[in-house]
């Protein structure tokens, strides 16, 4: 298997339900419980490279209550071309734009998801959980939340600190990788800094 060359940052049903059940705890009993990437003997994840170019976008989060948010996420410009679309997404999606990072061997697109009314994070980590294959919390850095397969494509859901209403919906998409390179690809610790330096500002 060749190694990725970017500088860059989710499993089955027993596994997802435990693991959802983990997610739906109080965050001082989540602090306490050993994470799933400690369980699995899983790398922390490395030092975010100093290098790489930022990309940001925001958007509005809630209709009463309503914030900006602001996100930012590091990139390396010899290996990717950023740019907030409106239009040709690389995924569906209702939102009026999403970030989209254009790379050799797969694309990223990144966009803002709102919470069904009366629910939140853990509901929404109860219901992948119920519903899709490889359904596996994980954790970036700061950032937390989990993956699952959808279809060929990889879709990571995070949690917006401070954010009742949104979260940010992160899906990767293969494009030239070999289909076993694509499938280690969440394992990579270049992937998982790029999800480390996703950064949140919300703005009242």
């Amino acid at each position: 298997m060749k190694q990725w060359k970017i500088i860059l940052p989710l499993g089955l049903a027993a596994a997802g339900a435990a693991a959802a059940l983990l997610l739906m705890k109080k965050p001082d009993e989540a602090a306490k419980a050993p994470s799933a990437a400690a369980k699995s003997g899983a790398k922390e994840t490395p030092a975010v490279p100093q290098n790489l170019k930022q990309g940001s976008y925001s958007f509005i989060s809630g209709f009463q209550d309503a914030v900006t948010v602001d996100m930012t996420i590091g990139y390396d410009p010899e290996k990717f071309s950023y740019a907030v679309i409106s239009e040709e997404y690389l995924n569906p999606s209702s939102d009026s734009h999403v970030a989209v990072l254009w790379g050799e061997d797969y694309h990223v697109q990144l966009e803002y998801a709102a919470y069904y009314q009366g629910e939140g994070f853990e509901a929404l980590a109860k219901h992948a959980a119920e519903k899709f294959k490889g359904f596996t919390p994980v954790r970036c850095g700061a950032n937390e939340g989990f993956r699952y397969l959808d279809g060929d494509s990889y879709s990571y859901c995070l949690r917006i600190p401070g954010d009742e209403q949104s979260y940010l919906l992160v899906t990767v998409i293969r494009a030239a990788a070999d289909p076993e390179d694509f499938a280690a690809l969440p394992d990579d610790p270049a992937f998982q800094a790029m999800l480390a330096s996703i950064r949140f500002e919300l703005k009242r």
